[in-house]
């Protein structure tokens, strides 16, 4: 094996790590990995065009304004640019954002970055719900 393929894979792994671990952190209501991987600049667009921070998303998990039943992540992209990366995908969710259900089918794109070798760090983050024509030209419409 090259060292270029040993290289991507580790990078590919990461991803993976990460991704399982933003759900799981989600689903349990638990902020320490959002802490650690969203940037201290972090921006998140949400899907119903408000724009938020790092200090807000973690005070609305922590008290429980923001939580999911279900959370799933699929169809994930990752492209690589030096010490930026972008990784895109889709994902179903049960769950409420104070008093508005929040269930449904998203795709999603989180920009990364990295300084000196360090872990990658979420920097921003868009969500768009789809519509139920776009979840069914992918194939999602049976899903939550």
């Amino acid at each position: 094996m090259d060292q270029n393929a040993t290289l991507n894979g580790r990078i590919e792994q990461e991803f993976e790590d990460l991704d399982r671990g933003w759900v799981a952190a989600y689903l349990q209501g638990t902020t320490d990995l959002f802490d650690r991987v969203w940037a201290d600049g972090f921006i998140f667009t949400s899907p119903f065009g408000q724009f938020t921070n790092k200090e807000r998303e973690i005070a609305d998990i922590k008290s429980g304004a923001l939580s999911f039943e279900s959370l799933a992540t699929g169809d994930i992209t990752v492209k690589v640019y030096g010490n930026t990366a972008v990784m895109a995908g889709s994902l179903t969710m049960k769950g409420r954002y104070k008093d508005r259900d929040i269930s449904g089918q998203y795709s999603y794109t989180n920009v990364l970055g990295r300084q000196q070798q360090e872990c990658w760090r979420i920097v921003a983050s868009h969500a768009a719900r789809l519509s139920r024509n776009q979840q069914n030209r992918r194939g999602l419409g049976s899903r939550v």
